[in-house]
């Protein structure tokens, strides 16, 4: 049914432009004269760039165009990103630096393995014969 009435549509208008078209010739004048004329002027214009632009150039220029923006964009964020974690990083390592007072607990008593082992290792440095460069390197 739709079917029926768009044909029936297209047929009405179709037999309405002839009969304007006619009417017109007959008296010589236009109906909407100024603005047809402006319609006339903008569709002129249209078809010239449609026929004279390259449509495909166009598309890859716009579309470095617009990757070269966002890409400018994208790096913009990083280095806003990478400077706030460097200020952090700087504060972080102010307070690092600042010399903070320290309970000092005085040292334990040595156990006595320990000590005895220090003897040991001492004693046993002093007993060793003194290398010479070329036992050295090897």
């Amino acid at each position: 049914m739709i079917y029926l009435i768009l044909i029936g549509l297209t047929f009405v208008l179709s037999g309405g432009f002839l009969v304007l078209s006619a009417y017109e010739q007959t008296r010589e004048a236009r109906y909407y004269e100024e603005y047809r004329a402006r319609l006339d002027k903008q569709v002129k214009r249209i078809m010239f760039i449609i026929e004279h632009v390259d449509f495909v150039a166009f598309a890859k220029d716009e579309s470095l165009r617009i990757a070269g923006k966002v890409s400018h964009f994208v790096a913009h964020l990083s280095l806003q990103a990478v400077r706030e974690v460097e200020r952090v990083l700087t504060r972080l390592v102010r307070y690092l630096r600042v010399h903070h007072h320290v309970e000092i607990r005085p040292a334990a008593e040595t156990r006595e393995f320990v000590k005895t082992l220090s003897d040991f290792k001492e004693r046993l440095k002093d007993t060793m014969p003194e290398l010479s460069p070329v036992e050295k390197q090897d």
